[in-house]
């Protein structure tokens, strides 16, 4: 249906586009027509030169108008660019100019021409002949006409009306036809009533009566002669002559001779006065006469000029409309549209070249679909490629051949902490722009691409956030058909692996310790304890002061180190949690009570939530964890301040998922750089008597509860952050 429509719009458009050229030829032959019709008498030759020109007038006006419009359509496809448009324009203009200038030049010559020759027809020789040649006519008819009044008056004389005889007068009549030469003579009552006839044929048809005027100059002026035309356009003499009167009262009687002239004088005189009558009328419109032929080759040259502009728009249109397509069509698969076609039309270059453009535009879209094909493929290739990329945990960098990022995978955005995407296409070296905490691994992984090692890996060392952050790095070349080629570089944060490899080195070394030191000192202090008891009643003065002093000394040692192998026991001792119900907050309020007891110038601020329920631990290592915590506070305060403890605990919820936050915080110097970069590494310490064990046993009684432990300066002193996990039950 909207084919339909628009077909019908597009023959409706065609129609309005070729109605007034059609209506304008229509009136432009009609008014040439009547012009080459052109009346001979003046009047008519007015009426239709005022037909000719209005009807001319309406013609040019609607090929004017149709001209005008199409011309305007043109301006306007111009100036907007239309494909084809300066093309159809410059295709006017070259032919208006091979064109209208013969077609003046032809008007020119032709209108000087037709002046000319209308002058040479009203020859003054021609004027005078044909005059001369009516003037003869006329002397023929006057003499003929006077010899056959004469010959009518003598028989008049013949003719005695006072008989009544009438045979006797008709065979007068008819001696005198014989005798004299007319074809008919009759004897007429004034009225014309015919009295008597005679014809030289007998066997010719009744009189012929002469008109009213005839008679009436016969009857008062004696006698009518003159030459009239018959039906048949032959000439004839007729004579009436009134007879003598002859007194005896019967009236007047005319007598009426008929001198028929020959056919050949008659159609002479006749077309010599034709001739004459019609020269005449023709040298009156001489002038007009040659207004016509103008108008005549006006019209013809107007109509010559607006059908040549008119035949060079359509021709411009037909013949630019292929290359137009063309334009328009190549302009559109330039934008992507790559599914064009134009008609191929004729066998002509066009054809072939419409005909060459939709191959090209063929081949184009099958290019097109087989590269989105294999775009496709690529994108599917690229996602799935990004999904395993985003499933693991090991970062992934891949690097064009001139060290710029393509391809980063979460993972390693989370891992060097870069925020999404921003990394991709910049340089490698940008990412430890600025001293950065990454210039380390920049570095490695420059200078193995500098060295263009096939495969290559090492273990570098970061510091992120002020914490050691160790990564396992692997590089490989990508091999490439181009002659930079690729790289890809994976990898892992190692730190916990290397802790936990720390820690079971640790505990390796504290289990060997505790069998092997433990097991001597208790035998150590019992000897040193038995020589004290046996040595002591036996010396006396100084050697008794040094043996007391050197017993004491081994005593302390030992429990000293007994102490420390304690320490190593339990950093080195298997997890075997017992885990119950624990309150923490009535768990930290008896620890604190002890201390409180012990040193009642301690200080210890609580700040603690009720509960809460769903903490599920050992409560003997989170006592220990508290004894820690505690007591590296108060050893940790050396300028004789006192000391001042607070302990704080919340309950966290953060995406459904409960912990408990238990917050330490003393007063004291806090924790030096040193210290604070690795703070649960055993043997790290800033105390000059400390092991360097209790955070580390702090740490592994965190994770051995899933939990977290963090250690921060705050406000002059430390804060020890521990999280442990909650039941779910306990976010309601």
């Amino acid at each position: 249906m909207d084919a339909m429509a628009i077909e019908n719009k597009r023959l409706r458009r065609r129609l309005f586009r070729v109605a007034p050229v059609l209506a304008a030829l229509l009136v432009l032959l009609v008014s040439l027509v009547l012009v080459s019709d052109v009346p001979e008498d003046a009047g008519g030759y007015n009426r239709v030169y005022l037909w000719v020109l209005v009807l001319t007038i309406v013609a040019l006006a609607l090929l004017a108008l149709a001209i005008v419009s199409r011309f305007v359509a043109l301006y306007r496809n111009v100036r907007a660019e239309v494909p084809g448009a300066r093309l159809s324009a410059r295709w006017v203009r070259n032919f208006l100019v091979m064109s209208l200038p013969p077609a003046l030049i032809v008007y020119f010559v032709s209108a000087w021409f037709l002046s000319k020759t209308v002058d040479s027809w009203f020859d003054v020789e021609v004027e005078s002949a044909l005059a001369d040649s009516l003037r003869l006519g006329k002397e023929f008819l006057d003499r003929r006409t006077f010899e056959a009044r004469g010959q009518v008056r003598q028989l008049g004389n013949a003719i005695d009306m006072a008989d009544d005889d009438n045979d006797a007068i008709r065979r007068v009549l008819l001696d005198s036809v014989r005798a004299a030469g007319p074809v008919e003579l009759s004897v007429l009552s004034a009225n014309g009533r015919i009295e008597a006839s005679a014809a030289f044929d007998p066997l010719a048809s009744l009189p012929d009566r002469p008109g009213d005027y005839a008679l009436l100059q016969a009857r008062e002026r004696g006698e009518y002669a003159a030459a009239e035309p018959g039906a048949d356009g032959s000439l004839t003499i007729r004579v009436l002559q009134r007879l003598p009167d002859t007194g005896s009262g019967g009236g007047v009687y005319l007598l009426q001779a008929l001198y028929p002239l020959p056919e050949t004088i008659s159609a002479l005189t006749s077309n010599i006065e034709q001739e004459y009558h019609r020269y005449q009328n023709i040298a009156y419109l001489r002038g007009w006469l040659k207004q016509s032929f103008l108008l005549i080759l006006s019209l013809v040259l107007g109509l010559t000029v607006l059908l040549a502009i008119l035949a060079a728009l359509t021709a411009a249109r037909r013949m630019v409309a292929p290359i137009s397509s063309l334009a328009l069509a190549t302009r559109r698969v330039a934008s992507g549209d790559l599914g064009q076609a134009v008609e191929t039309g004729g066998r002509d270059e066009i054809g072939f070249l419409a005909q060459s453009f939709n191959e090209m535009t063929e081949a184009l879209l099958r290019a097109s679909d087989e590269a989105e094909s294999s775009r496709a493929r690529l994108q599917a290739q690229g996602e799935y490629l990004e999904t395993v990329l985003g499933s693991l945990s090991a970062g992934v960098f891949s690097l064009d051949g001139e060290g710029r990022l393509v391809r980063v995978n979460r993972a390693a955005e989370k891992i060097l902490g870069l925020p999404a995407g921003a990394s991709v296409g910049q340089p490698l070296a940008k990412l430890a722009a600025g001293g950065t905490d990454l210039q380390p691994l920049t570095d490695t992984i420059g200078r193995h691409l500098g060295r263009g090692h096939g495969g290559w890996q090492e273990e570098i060392l970061l510091e992120r956030d002020g914490r050691p952050l160790v990564l396992l790095a692997r590089g490989s070349r990508l091999a490439s058909t181009e002659s930079n080629d690729g790289h890809v570089v994976v990898f892992d944060d190692v730190t916990v692996l290397n802790r936990a490899q720390r820690d079971a080195a640790w505990a390796e070394v504290a289990r060997r310790l505790a069998h092997e030191v433990k097991n001597p000192l208790t035998p150590i202090r019992l000897a040193a304890e038995r020589l004290r008891m046996k040595l002591m009643d036996r010396l006396d003065g100084r050697d008794a002061e040094m043996l007391d002093r050197s017993a004491t000394t081994i005593v302390a040692q030992v429990e000293a180190l007994r102490k420390l192998v304690d320490a190593f026991g339990d950093y080195a001792r298997e997890p075997d949690l017992e885990r119950v119900p624990v309150r923490l907050d009535r768990l930290v309020n008896n620890v604190v009570e002890l201390y409180r007891q012990g040193d009642p110038g301690l200080v210890i601020e609580l700040d603690m939530c009720e509960g809460p329920e769903g903490l599920s631990a050992d409560a003997g290592q989170l006592r220990q964890l508290l004894h820690n915590l505690i007591r590296n506070a108060i050893e940790a305060n050396v300028d004789g301040r006192p000391t001042r403890i607070g302990i704080r605990t919340r309950v966290i919820d953060d995406d459904d998922e409960a912990r408990l936050e238990l917050r330490v915080d003393d007063n004291g110097p806090g924790f030096p750089d040193s210290v604070l970069a690795q703070p649960f590494e055993p043997y790290v310490t800033h105390k000059p008597n400390g092991s360097g064990l209790g955070l580390a046993i702090c740490r592994k009684i965190i994770d051995d509860h899933d939990g977290t432990i963090a250690i921060v300066n705050h406000d002059g002193g430390a804060r020890a952050v521990i999280t442990l996990p909650l039941a779910p039950e306990t976010v309601s």
